[in-house]
C-alpha cells in the first residue's frame, strides 16, 4: 500500500502539536484505513488522542463536524471532539491540509454482526440525531438534495442515473422529511462501545452535513440491505428520532441517493487518481461498479 502519510512525517506531527497545543508527545503512529483523511494516534503518558488532517475542500465540513462532536459530547455521547489549541482554535493548517487534535473515544469498534450490536447502533444514532436537533447554527441546510457534477463524464451511465435520482428526490411528490445535522458517512465501525462503562459513542464526524435524518439510516442499510438491518431500524425508531412511517417511506429514495453519491465519489477519485486509503487503484473502480450494479438491478 502506498504510504499516503509520507509527506507528513512523525516529526512534523510532533512539531504541529508542540507549536499549536503546547503538547509534547511520547509516540506518534500513523493510522490506516481512512479514504478521506490522514490520521495518527498520539500518546503522552497514559493519555492518547487522534490527529486528523483533511484536504482543503473538506475543510468546511470538517469544521462543522468538529462543532457537532463538541455538542454531542456535551450531551453525553463520546464523539471525538476537538481539543482547542493554545489560541482557542479547533483546527489549524498543516501542510496544505486542515488538522485537528481529537479526544480519543474509548471502546471496541462495532461490526454489526449481532442483533445486540445493531440495536446499539440504532439507539446511538437516534440519540445523536436527537441531541443535534433539527436546526443547525451554521444555517447550511440546502433547499434541495444535490450531488457534485464535475466528474459525471467518467462513465456514460453516470450522468443519466444521477439526474434521474435527483429529479425524483426533488420532485413535487417527495414526502416531507425531517432535516437536521447528520453524520453523513456512518459505518458500523464508527460506533465504539466502552466495555468499562457500556457507553456507545460515534466517531469520525468530518463528513457531516445538513440532510434528511434518514440519510444516515440509508448509509448503514447500504452495507447489508434493509431486512438484515431491521434490528437497527427498529431500535432507531423506538428511540423517537423519526417515526416508522417516515423511515419506511423515505428509505428507498435515500438509498438511491446514497448509491448515487457513492458513484459520484468514486468517479471523482478515479478522475483525480486519488488512492488515499486504498492499496490498489482497482478498488476505486470496484466502488463505482458496485453503484452501477445497484442501479442496474433496480432498472
Amino acid at each position: 500500500m502506498a504510504d499516503h502519510h509520507a509527506p507528513y512525517t512523525v516529526l512534523s506531527v510532533a512539531r504541529l502539536l508542540a507549536e499549536h497545543w503546547d503538547l509534547r508527545v511520547d509516540d506518534v503512529t500513523p493510522l490506516e484505513g481512512g479514504m478521506n483523511s490522514l490520521t495518527w494516534e498520539v500518546r503522552s503518558g497514559d493519555t492518547r488522542w487522534v490527529v486528523k488532517a483533511v484536504e482543503p475542500e473538506a475543510g468546511e465540513a470538517f469544521a462543522r463536524g468538529l462543532r457537532l462532536a463538541e455538542r454531542l459530547e456535551r450531551a453525553g455521547i463520546p464523539a471525538g471532539a476537538p481539543v482547542a489549541t493554545t489560541g482557542g482554535r479547533s483546527a489549524v493548517p498543516f501542510g496544505g491540509r486542515s488538522a485537528a487534535l481529537l479526544r480519543w473515544v474509548e471502546g471496541r469498534a462495532l461490526t454489526g454482526e449481532s442483533r445486540a450490536e445493531l440495536e446499539t447502533m440504532g439507539t446511538t444514532l437516534a440519540r445523536a440525531h436527537r441531541a443535534l436537533g433539527t436546526g443547525d447554527d451554521t444555517d447550511l441546510a440546502p433547499a434541495r438534495l444535490f450531488l457534485p457534477t464535475e466528474h459525471l463524464g467518467v462513465r456514460p451511465w453516470l450522468g443519466p442515473v444521477v439526474t434521474e435520482v435527483l429529479d425524483r428526490l426533488n420532485g413535487p411528490g417527495l414526502p416531507a422529511l425531517t432535516w437536521g445535522p447528520v453524520h453523513g458517512d456512518p459505518a458500523p465501525d464508527v460506533f465504539r462501545t466502552d466495555p468499562a462503562t457500556g457507553v456507545c459513542g460515534m466517531i469520525d464526524w468530518s463528513g457531516t452535513g445538513v440532510w434528511p435524518r434518514a440519510y444516515d439510516l440509508a448509509a448503514l442499510v447500504m452495507y447489508r440491505g434493509a431486512e438484515p438491518m431491521r434490528p437497527l431500524l427498529d431500535a432507531y425508531v423506538a428511540e423517537g428520532a423519526l417515526t416508522r412511517t417516515e423511515v419506511d417511506r423515505s428509505l428507498g429514495l435515500l438509498l438511491d441517493y446514497r448509491w448515487a453519491g457513492q458513484a459520484v465519489y468514486f468517479a471523482r477519485r478515479i478522475a483525480r487518481g486519488d488512492l488515499t486509503g486504498l492499496p490498489d487503484p482497482a478498488m476505486n473502480e470496484a466502488g463505482l461498479e458496485a453503484a452501477r450494479q445497484w442501479f442496474a438491478g433496480r432498472a
